[in-house]
This record gives structure tokens, C-alpha cells and sequence, in this order.
């Protein structure tokens, strides 16, 4: 299954604010590795939307536009810190493998040369992953931490990237005019 995955800008911020605090209690422990609470999922949030220039966030959203999986790569610190959540009820669609590879070739392709995670040592489905996309992860602690080698950019990546983004902005817009035309149904009766 293929996956339109679309960069929210900084304006759309709030869409992603929207999808944690959507997160269930165990996805959420999973995503910061510790139980966030509202108030700090929202700090957090208004945090990367202030520095909004050191926040990439990718996303994949439904029909209906809401925000059901995100990349998120922090460019706060080096190396950039890669994150990714994926609604319950979207698990095990391969949203997460989507998110991940949109991920690093974004990092590719914008000079990023190295990434790292970090996740609880019993996250299994994102270290799975994140091996799965050559990554090597290693536990500590507790704690799994990733490196993330991001290849060199080539013509094809480049390519690959702009050609994704153009589909996820037709796609993006396609949804928000279905949206938008539902909003105005009513019987016409002659």
C-alpha cells in the first residue's frame, strides 16, 4: 500500500499538536518514552512551532485530513533527532516504513549526514523498522538508541523527493476540496 505522505508547514503546526494528544496511553509512552501529559505535549508543540525552522514534520492523513501518522526530524541538535507516531487504528498498515524512508530521504537529499533516534528498549515495531531501513540500534539502559547514516543525495532522490512532494500537495488539496464540497450538500428539490 502506498502512502501520500505531505510536509506541514509551520502554519499547520497545530495538526501535529493535534495527532499526539490523539496518541493512546501506550503509543504515546512509546513515542516520548515516558507518559507525556496534555500539558506537556502541548508546550512541547508551541516549542517546535516557535522553531518552527528546526522542525521538519511529515505526515500521512485520512480522508476527512486528519493527521494519522508523523515524521518528525528535529534539527535542534546534531545529529538531527528523527521521531514517528502512528495512531493505533493505523498500526500495521506500513505507515511507519513510509514516515521512516520519507525521512531520511528528506535528510538526503538537504545535507543532513547523520540522524539519530532514541526509544525504549521494548519498542520492538520501531526498532524492527528502523533495522529494516539499515539503521543500527542499540540498547542501553533501557534505552534503544539508533544511528541513522543517511546516504549521499543522487539525481534519483532528488527526483524522487520533488515528484512526492508535488503528488502530496494534489493530494493534500484534493482532500480539503472534498471536505469543503460536503460542507455545502443539501437536497435540491424541484
Amino acid at each position: 500500500m502506498s502512502h501520500t505522505i505531505y510536509k506541514l508547514e509551520k502554519p499547520e503546526f497545530h495538526r501535529y499538536k493535534l495527532h499526539l494528544l490523539s496518541l493512546d496511553e501506550e503509543s504515546r509512552y512509546m513515542r516520548f518514552g515516558y507518559h507525556a501529559r496534555t500539558d506537556q505535549i502541548v508546550s512541547l508543540c508551541n516549542r517546535w512551532r516557535d522553531n518552527a525552522d528546526k522542525h521538519i514534520i511529515f505526515a500521512i492523513e485520512n480522508d476527512d485530513l486528519e493527521v494519522v501518522g508523523i515524521a518528525h526530524i528535529s534539527l535542534e541538535d546534531d545529529p538531527a533527532e528523527l521521531a514517528f507516531s502512528v495512531l493505533k487504528e493505523y498500526q500495521g498498515q506500513g505507515m511507519g516504513d513510509a514516515l521512516m524512508a520519507r525521512a531520511i530521504e528528506y535528510c538526503q537529499n538537504h545535507g543532513i549526514k547523520t540522524g539519530c533516534m532514541v526509544c525504549l528498549g521494548s519498542n520492538d515495531k520501531i526498532k524492527k523498522l528502523a533495522r529494516k531501513h539499515g539503521i543500527l540500534v542499540r540498547t542501553e539502559h533501557g534505552d534503544a538508541t539508533a544511528e541513522v547514516a543517511i546516504p549521499a543525495p543522487s539525481p534519483l532522490s532528488i527526483w524522487h523527493e520533488a515528484v512526492h512532494n508535488s503528488l502530496a500537495r494534489i493530494d493534500h488539496l484534493g482532500k480539503a476540496q472534498r471536505k469543503f464540497a460536503q460542507m455545502f450538500r443539501f437536497p435540491l428539490n424541484f
